[in-house]
């Protein structure tokens, strides 16, 4: 017989299942990224109400199986970032770092530092964080929380802090003079990636980086990001 367990968690992806339910991925901080079946949600009576849409932080109550996905038996809304609702770059940037988290994590390994960054992500922007500042600045706390942080304080090999290059397979910069190739990342792009990852995901918005070091930036992310992920 199958036996009851409990979290909480933030609805990272949910696909139509079957003509009244719903399959849910939500994270969470003692059991990892869970596969929930919610049957009936999708009726207009379902108990559950509202509290099983994307972004949202729920109180969950399921029945635990051995093959197939657990049973989803009681689901109370903790939490909702309504404004991430009323801006839509709020909400795209919410969905893409849900995303994100949901390819970085395998199945149910908990992880309560990522499952604290993906809460404090979808807080900063529902706090008033540009999206796109949070978006680089969410990708950098997941590196490093992931244990694939970037060197971003100078050259990885020497230190020295001069014609910098950018090399996802090394870890991060590396100077000329050790062997690093490609364009030369400006010093303004690194520092203000550095001070990204310094700083709280919630206090990133008071750091001030126009939109051509924003854009270069978000590129290096983007690449270091997709060789992470293929290893």
């Amino acid at each position: 017989m199958a036996s009851l367990d409990r979290d909480e968690g933030v609805v990272l992806r949910m696909r139509d299942y079957a003509e009244t339910d719903r399959i849910l991925t939500v994270l969470t901080p003692r059991h990892g990224k869970l596969s929930l079946l919610a049957k009936g949600v999708r009726r207009a009576t379902s108990r559950f109400g509202g509290a099983l849409d994307l972004a949202n932080r729920v109180q969950l109550i399921y029945y635990v199986r051995k093959k197939g996905l657990h049973l989803l038996r009681e689901a109370a809304l903790l939490e909702s970032f309504p404004l991430l609702r009323e801006d839509l770059d709020r909400l795209e940037a919410a969905l893409w770092g849900l995303a994100l988290a949901d390819r970085v994590l395998p199945a149910e390994t908990p992880d309560h530092a990522i499952y604290g960054q993906v809460q404090a992500f979808l807080r900063a922007l529902a706090g008033g964080v540009e999206p796109a500042v949070g978006r680089v600045a969410f990708s950098l706390h997941l590196l490093a929380v992931a244990g694939h942080k970037p060197c971003l304080e100078g050259c990885l090999a020497c230190g020295s802090p001069q014609a910098l290059t950018w090399h996802p397979g090394r870890g991060g910069l590396l100077c000329r003079s050790c062997g690093g190739g490609g364009t030369v990342v400006p010093p303004k792009v690194w520092r203000s990636m550095a001070a990204l990852t310094r700083l709280p995901l919630d206090r990133v918005g008071g750091l001030r980086v126009d939109s051509g070091t924003l854009a270069h930036m978000n590129s290096l992310v983007e690449v270091f990001w997709h060789h992470q992920l293929r290893r």
